[in-house]
């Protein structure tokens, strides 16, 4: 009995370490695996360009919060992504932050 009792610790235990094997390579370029903060210069469908120079790719599931949101010149916000296949930065998430005061322009 103790024999039986501890071989299926054993396989319980083995069986929880195969999924956990499987997931260990969770970063393949897809996902959240990049965030960016900064802050907005211009924004049109599916593309939003910071005030550092870089353009940044939208795709129609990108969500954008406050909900209803429109990114405007100046705005500090928050960027989830991922690089996509050409290299180009995908936004999946755009967050708004509230009361930073004035950026390094002096600008607010």
């Amino acid at each position: 009995m103790k024999r039986l009792t501890i071989a299926l610790a054993l396989i319980a235990t083995l069986a929880l370490l195969v999924p956990a094997g499987a997931q260990a390579d969770w970063n393949d370029g897809g996902g959240h695996d990049r965030v960016v903060v900064a802050r907005v210069a211009a924004f049109w469908p599916y593309h939003l360009r910071l005030r550092d120079g870089r353009t940044l790719e939208l795709h129609p599931g990108t969500i954008i919060n406050p909900t209803g949101l429109t990114p405007r010149w100046g705005m500090l916000v928050r960027i989830w992504g991922h690089r996509g296949e050409d290299g180009s930065f995908v936004a999946d998430r755009i967050d708004l932050i509230r009361g930073r005061g004035q950026d390094a322009d002096g600008d607010r």
